[in-house]
């Protein structure tokens, strides 16, 4: 499937600024979880040594500290904000007043005179908790162990983070629609000299100019300049050709009319040098048309089909004026064919001319053509009510390459020109015929657009 350089880009620009924003989010995200979890551990730690500062030692082994301390947290019921004391046995000293219906077991022997900050779960809640244990001197000169321990309910954070990634989600999608609409604007400008070449390249074929004539850009304008002398070469090498082949035409045919005229047509030598001479004259049409024939070519433009056939169906209405023929043409005003105006006049006069020769009243001329974003169809059936053609001859009349003397007597060279022309623009040609009921010759083209 093909697509479109601004599809692409658009895509991959905007997976890009998805990727971006969300990896940007992640690691705010992260950063402010760690500012807040440090900021956490710094207030733990002043909240620890308030307790340190107001903690006194009644009696050796006996740590005393009041109900109510300075920090409210730790003097309202389930808070979230606990604090405990233990001695060196484990046994809890004292519990602050937020912790008095809670039974959580937390005696952990530690080093002292160190900080432990870590995450834990405890029955099934999560807490932050801080631990620090010291060695505490009595009056009487003995030495006891007594570890603080401060928890705080992790939801408490966690709502902080919450509400952080709600607004930074918000601003992200704000920027990231902003970007969005701002890239889409980039790349339909950045774009435009490229969407211009095409719209130029379109006007070619359909006729409407000869070459490339927009307003580019310094980096296209060396392909644009390229493109237009090959347009140019292509289409004075096709003249040149077709004056150069017209020449020797009218060259040979001179001499081959000298020679007509002074034949006898009473004596056998003479009849059969007429016969040859006359086999010469369509041997030398049908190399001509071979030779100009140059192929499908969207460079060099394209013909409007309704028009040539109207040229082609008048003229051949005053050729068969005695018949009396009856002549239907459909066919759509928008139907082009991709290729030069005198190869389709040849493969279609000479198809009609073919029809209005064995048809008995009727010509019907029907087309079907079909555009869309990447190619286009066109379709021609010629129909006739003559006797219609053997099958045994259809595939003999319409080889490509068939050499002139294998041709079946009466059939002419007409169709192979035709055969030959419609291979040459990449087409197919089929004939459709039962015996008295006439027959259909159908031609198609397929073109990929530029």
């Amino acid at each position: 499937m093909r697509y479109s350089f601004k599809f692409r880009l658009t895509i991959i620009s905007f997976l890009s600024l998805i990727v971006l924003a969300s990896g940007v989010a992640y690691f705010l995200e992260r950063a402010f979880d760690n500012s807040l979890t440090t900021q956490l551990n710094e207030r733990m730690k002043t909240q620890l040594l308030m307790l340190l500062t107001a903690a006194e030692e009644d009696q050796p082994g006996e740590l005393y500290l009041p109900e109510v301390v300075r920090e409210d947290t730790f003097n309202q019921i389930d808070s979230g904000n606990y604090a405990f004391v233990y001695n060196g046995v484990g046994r809890e000293m004292w519990r602050s007043f937020s912790a008095v219906d809670l039974d959580l077991q937390l005696a952990e022997v530690i080093g002292a005179g160190e900080y432990f900050f870590d995450k834990v779960v405890i029955n099934d809640i999560k807490f932050y908790r801080l631990r620090y244990a010291v060695i505490w001197e009595g009056a009487d000169g003995s030495e006891h162990y007594y570890q603080f321990t401060l928890l705080q309910e992790s939801f408490l954070l966690k709502a902080i983070v919450e509400d952080f990634r709600v607004t930074l989600w918000s601003g992200l999608l704000f920027v990231l629609f902003a970007m969005i609409v701002v890239q889409l604007a980039a790349l339909n400008w950045g774009l435009k000299p490229l969407d211009l070449i095409a719209t130029d390249l379109r006007r070619i074929e359909s006729g409407q100019q000869k070459s490339l004539e927009g307003d580019y850009p310094k980096e296209l304008t060396p392909l644009t300049q390229n493109l237009n002398i090959l347009i140019e070469a292509e289409r004075q090498q096709r003249e040149k050709y077709r004056n150069t082949l017209s020449n020797l035409a009218h060259s040979l045919k001179t001499p081959l009319a000298v020679i007509k005229g002074e034949v006898s047509a009473q004596s056998d030598s003479h009849q059969l040098i007429n016969e040859q001479v006359n086999r010469m004259d369509e041997i030398i049409q049908y190399q001509l048309t071979r030779a100009v024939s140059g192929g499908s070519s969207n460079m060099l433009g394209s013909v409007n089909v309704a028009i040539c056939l109207e040229k082609i169906v008048s003229a051949l209405e005053k050729v068969y004026q005695t018949k009396q023929l009856n002549f239907n043409l459909q066919c759509d005003d928008k139907a082009r064919f991709f290729g030069d105006e005198g190869d389709f006049m040849e493969m279609f006069g000479n198809l009609l001319d073919n029809a209005c020769k064995w048809t008995g009243t009727a010509v019907n001329v029907a087309v079907n053509y079909e555009q869309n974003t990447i190619a286009q169809s066109l379709v021609i059936e010629i129909y006739d009510d003559g006797p219609g053609i053997p099958a045994a001859k259809q595939e003999l009349i319409l080889k490509r390459g068939q050499r002139l003397d294998e041709q079946t007597e009466g059939q002419g060279i007409g169709l192979s020109v035709v055969a030959e022309l419609v291979h040459h623009y990449g087409g197919t040609i089929e004939i459709d015929s039962e015996y008295e009921q006439g027959a259909c010759f159908r031609v198609s083209f397929k073109s990929v657009r530029v």
